[in-house]
């Protein structure tokens, strides 16, 4: 940051411009107050960038307050009484989630917008929106709120995974359970464009892009990831044919394309197994010689492959930047998804995704 920046601005698309993440308090398996705690970590690790943070003002407002000054003056509350519940199916969400503090957030992306409870005067449009609550809910509020970019049908989460060979990016992780090829390529696509825009990998360094499938041979797997297949091999994607699970972890593809059953088990199957791993290396024998040497790989360990710092899947393919975070995550994992919403604002995650997409038509 120059000394003619100000601590609230940041570069976006090539410009100085005050950024504003919207988090939605609200709907989610913890207290609001634990939003207010993931915001300041936020804060404190990035200074250029401002939070409009809908959801009960009664509970957020004590909170905000015993921040120091320098925290709260860049957290702007908008008051929302109304929260959609976890098990709201994505048409409850639509016909009655208009005033949840969801839609009021998905709100604050829109041109002009000028959500309930914030004075026109000084509330810019918010730059992306990060929540933890229902997952369908947020797709079909967003779908219907900021519309689809063009030539495409249905969005995606994608979030990275830690790997041998550093961070692999898996989409669809449940958005949509059955797709047919034309997804499977648009999901290709999305994820391709937003890695290069989150990893700076443009022209020659295109990100290696693979198919999830039960073996490598060009005869496995359903009729629907084979036509995916030779959708992109007709492409201009640096698509490098199927992966299997363990390739995933080997970082053989940057991007790793399956529907969102295949990638909700792979996600949650990594998750627990890496739990598992960890718990049993925590319980090691006290008596082992280089106990201490061992005990500092152990943490290395820990912090690398902690869910919590990879918190916070994007929600590809929605005109606009919408980042989903676990419902039951901390106040850490919660500011790991905000801090993401952040980078992909300013590494111009739209324009470009918009740019590869015109490409790829």
């Amino acid at each position: 940051m120059t000394k003619s920046e100000s601590p609230s601005s940041a570069a976006v698309n090539g410009r100085n411009e005050p950024v504003w993440i919207a988090v939605d308090a609200m709907g989610a398996d913890f207290a609001p107050t634990l939003a207010v705690d993931a915001c300041a970590l936020a804060l404190r690790q990035k200074p250029s960038f401002r939070i409009r943070l809908f959801g009960d003002v009664d509970q957020l407002d004590p909170a905000v307050g015993r921040l120091p000054p320098e925290l709260a003056e860049r957290i702007e509350l908008v008051a929302v009484a109304e929260a959609i519940d976890m098990d709201s199916s994505p048409a409850q969400a639509l016909r009655r989630g208009g005033n949840s503090s969801m839609a009021q957030a998905l709100d604050s992306l829109l041109p002009d917008s000028n959500p309930a409870g914030i004075e026109a005067t000084h509330s810019p449009r918010a730059n992306a929106l990060v929540s933890s609550g229902n997952t369908g809910a947020l797709m079909a509020l967003a779908r219907a709120k900021l519309g689809m970019l063009p030539g495409i049908e249905r969005p995606a989460l994608m979030t990275a995974f830690p790997v041998q060979t550093g961070r692999s990016w898996v989409l669809d992780l449940g958005a949509n359970i059955g797709v047919d090829a034309d997804r499977l390529f648009e999901f290709a696509v999305l994820g391709s464009a937003a890695v290069s825009a989150l990893t700076d990998r443009f022209s020659e360094q295109t990100p290696k892009v693979g198919l999830l499938n039960i073996g490598t041979e060009s005869n496995k797997g359903p009729d629907v990831i084979r036509e995916a297949a030779r959708k992109l091999e007709q492409s201009n994607l640096n698509y490098i044919g199927f992966v299997e699970g363990h390739d995933v972890f080997a970082g053989a593809a940057d991007v790793v394309v399956c529907d969102g059953f295949a990638g909700n088990v792979l996600l949650k199957s990594a998750e627990g197994a890496v739990r598992m791993l960890l718990s049993d290396l925590q319980t090691a024998p006290r008596s082992w010689p280089h106990r201490k040497a061992f005990a500092r790989d152990l943490e290395r360990l820990q912090q690398r492959f902690d869910p919590r710092r990879h918190n916070g899947a994007s929600l590809l393919g929605i005109s606009g930047i919408v980042i989903k975070s676990h419902a039951h995550a901390d106040a850490a994992a919660l500011a790991q998804a905000i801090e993401l919403a952040l980078l992909e604002t300013q590494r111009g995650m739209l324009p470009e995704l918009e740019r590869q997409l015109w490409a790829a038509s």
